[in-house]
């Protein structure tokens, strides 16, 4: 009885641990790719949706005003990265959530870059350090808008427009999340973005930025 009793107490020998462990890491090796696709494709499916919630904002806005919100920048070192931040106008306006710092001036962070607001750029009014200028801000576009030629992303911008008038720009805004990758990946540092298609999300090789852009037509373009 006494031996009976110490044959059901035994424990796992090494080997049948050594088994354990490694079947363990096997499913781990097999789960984790899935796993980590599903945690991207949640991260786009929410920027996708905040940049639409973005986007009624600003039909909103405009009906009200008759006008977008200018784009802000800030040559100060601590706003470095928080360039065309949301803007601040449509927090004020209880259009969005209102952030409680400068560099997070309106409550609706990007998912793919943590502290820092999804990003606006339109043709026509800057505010630069708080000081406004009418048509200080430019906006680039390919010529052949909304294709493109497909130059090098390391080129300066070229083979296209800068527009600084609302009137005249075929683009009235442009909203974006740096998507996967994060700010400085190549697509989302690139100076053609965020209007040309090359510095869109591409599966292929997983990075890219997931924007909306608001045709003068009143027809939206979207990134893949």
């Amino acid at each position: 009885m006494a031996a009976l009793r110490r044959d059901k107490l035994r424990g796992f020998t090494l080997i049948e641990l050594l088994v354990v462990i490694a079947i363990i890491v096997m499913l781990v090796s097999i789960l984790l790719p899935s796993l980590n696709r599903a945690k991207l494709l949640a991260k786009m499916a929410k920027a996708k949706a905040e940049l639409r919630g973005v986007d009624s904002s600003l039909h909103v806005y405009y009906i009200d005003h008759e006008c977008y919100p200018p784009v802000r920048v800030d040559c100060n070192a601590d706003m470095r990265g928080h360039e065309y931040q949301l803007p601040v106008e449509l927090a004020q306006g209880g259009y969005l959530p209102q952030g409680n710092s400068l560099q997070t001036m309106v409550a609706v962070e990007d998912p793919f870059s943590p502290d820092h607001t999804y990003k606006y750029n339109a043709p026509g009014p800057l505010v630069v350090n708080n000081a406004f200028h009418e048509k200080g801000n430019d906006l680039w576009l390919p010529d052949n808008f909304p294709q493109d030629p497909g130059d090098d992303l390391t080129k300066a911008r070229g083979e296209g427009t800068l527009y600084n008038d609302p009137k005249l720009c075929p683009v009235r805004w442009v909203i974006w999340s740096v998507g996967p990758g994060g700010p400085d990946s190549p697509k989302a540092a690139s100076q053609r973005c965020p209007t040309s298609s090359r510095t869109w999300y591409d599966p292929s090789d997983k990075q890219g930025i997931i924007c909306r852009i608001l045709g003068s037509d009143g027809l939206i373009h979207l990134s893949p």
